[in-house]
């Protein structure tokens, strides 16, 4: 697209230390750049008939234009031809690629859904005894498996053909305004780079325990555990559009904060093993039996006791302690009570019950909250910021585009102004009773309710009448407002004199111009054109005592 083009200028010319002199519309860059660049574009689209940018500088000055950018694509008509096997691959794989593309992914997406479904509830007791009712569901996952075994296959078959740095126009520009070699990688070369992508794997794990079930009746454990790799699919909705974003923060946030966790793991071991072994001396092992504390060792039984409790034995004998097999019968079974505390779980299986006990306890919970405060706070201030960070990007893209397509629009109108001609913009505006708008004079943004731009049609040598109905945009440029409605309107156009008129039929592409003699370069066009507004449904309401709009049109 121009806009593509438009950016790898912008890129050159951000490049560049010292900039060629040229005015806010005409800007330029020193023709090596210019060369280079367009070099490096044909020979990734393989275009067959090479570039020679010799033919763009006539005034041989060393500098080259933004025209001679639009010149190049004007002449060249620079567009990615996609090969079968490459549209094919693009429509399974690539939601943005095409509208069918994105009912492909839906499809794919709540088959996801339905096949995961229906693994889980098949796992209910009912369905495990064979009922009727759960057949369905077989039916259901076979179906499904072969929705998935027909995207995969079909991405593998046509993935040796697609030019990734083509499709990828972030890829393609850093290649075009690169200075590294450029390697095109061979069709076996994408083959194994596809087959050792981890989504790509995820895609054949989730499949093969399917088709190992329909070729081959097997039960067992192994089998059960291979029908679990079957859930894997479930991360196949995180390459939906939607959920690109929250993944691309979360995966941000992992890597700034790698230093918190790394101290994050190393003080939570370092505190399990710590307290672990506290708690294994305290109500597990006899080494503290010389302070009358501890557990102790039975002998018949060949395990540490401690004391869960005491019972009266009366006036003369007293308390006597309840000894009862403890649970922290070693360091490691002590650790997992400390694993469990440290991450304020809290499963109960495992408690302590002794007054040594719930001191090293209560040590262990005040040592956990401490920790793990403080690196999961840190955390999520980064996420914060890297989520702000995000929508920030996203904004100076926009605004990027936008100021970008601006200045296209304004160097059409001076290089090429036959592409602009059939447009015609029709403002809807509210007429406020209030404000008093010179004639000549814009009228407030306050009272913008939406813009219609549409292509009319002006051929030589016959009429046209139509009837357009054009539902209505809004522009950030007049007033940052959604709007709603459509306007329809009517247009008649009628052609000059045969015999004495120059005219260009500006529908055509490329353009065709015509004189009385023939062809011409001349861009002229005679005749008359009538647009009418016949109405408009549907307007937002600006009018704040109830009433309706008023609505005209500039």
């Amino acid at each position: 697209e121009l806009l593509d083009l438009r950016i790898i200028f912008s890129l050159l010319r951000q490049g560049l230390q010292v900039h060629a002199p040229g005015d806010a519309d005409d800007e330029t860059l020193v023709y090596e750049s210019f060369a280079r660049a367009f070099e490096r574009m044909f020979y990734v689209l393989q275009d067959p008939q090479g570039f020679d940018a010799k033919a763009y500088d006539e005034n041989e000055d060393g500098y080259v234009a933004w025209a001679e950018f639009y010149r190049v694509y004007k002449k060249r008509q620079i567009t990615v031809h996609l090969s079968i096997f490459e549209r094919f691959y693009l429509t399974f794989d690539n939601p943005d690629s095409s509208i069918l593309a994105q009912i492909v992914s839906v499809i794919v997406l709540v088959t996801i859904i339905m096949s995961s479904l229906c693994f889980i509830i098949s796992t209910t007791p009912d369905c495990q005894k064979g009922g009727d009712s759960c057949v369905i569901l077989d039916v259901i996952e076979s179906i499904c498996l072969c929705i998935f075994v027909i995207e995969y296959c079909v991405r593998v078959l046509t993935v040796w053909a697609v030019r990734t740095e083509v499709h990828d126009r972030a890829k393609l520009q850093d290649i075009v305004v690169g200075h590294d070699p450029i390697h095109v990688p061979s069709p076996l070369r994408r083959l194994l780079r596809f087959l050792t992508k981890p989504a790509n794997m995820i895609d054949l794990a989730a499949i093969l325990p399917g088709v190992i079930g329909l070729l081959v009746q097997a039960d067992g454990g192994s089998f059960v555990v291979l029908r679990l790799v079957r859930l894997t699919r479930i991360f196949r909705a995180f390459k939906s559009p939607a959920l690109v974003a929250p993944v691309i923060v979360i995966s941000r946030t992992v890597q700034k904060s790698t230093k918190a966790l790394y101290v994050l793991a190393f003080n939570l071991s370092l505190g399990i093993v710590i307290f672990g072994s506290l708690m294994y001396m305290a109500e597990g092992g006899d080494d503290l039996k010389t302070f009358n504390v501890g557990g102790r060792w039975n002998d018949d039984l060949k395990v540490y006791e401690r004391q869960v409790g005491r019972r009266w034995l009366g006036a003369e004998d007293g308390w006597e302690p309840i000894w009862a097999e403890s649970p922290f019968q070693s360091i490691p079974h002590a650790a997992w009570w400390a694993i469990v505390t440290a991450t304020t779980v809290g499963y109960g299986d495992e408690s302590p019950t002794t007054t040594l006990g719930y001191l090293v306890g209560t040590a262990t919970m005040i040592f956990s909250m401490v920790i793990l405060a403080l690196p999961v706070g840190v955390m999520g201030g980064t996420f914060s910021q890297e989520w702000d960070s995000y929508q920030h990007e996203k904004r100076e893209k926009a605004e990027t585009v936008e100021r970008e397509m601006a200045f296209i629009t304004r160097a059409i109108k001076r290089l090429d102004p036959i592409r602009l001609a059939p447009l015609v913009l029709v403002e809807i505006w509210h007429s406020h009773p209030g404000l008093c708008t010179p004639v000549d004079a814009r009228p407030p943004a306050a009272t913008f309710l939406g813009k219609a731009i549409f292509s009319i049609e002006t051929p030589p040598d016959r009429n046209v009448r139509k009837d357009v109905t054009i539902a209505l945009e809004a522009d950030p440029n007049v007033a940052k407002r959604r709007v709603t409605g459509s306007v329809r309107l009517k247009y008649e156009w009628e052609p000059g004199p045969l015999d004495t008129a120059k005219r260009t039929s500006i529908n055509s592409d490329p353009p065709r111009l015509y004189t009385s003699e023939g062809v011409s370069e001349d861009f002229c066009i005679q005749g008359k054109l009538r647009v009418t507004v016949v109405s408009a449904e549907n307007l937002i309401n600006l009018d704040c005592n109830g009433a309706l709009v008023n609505p005209y049109c500039t």
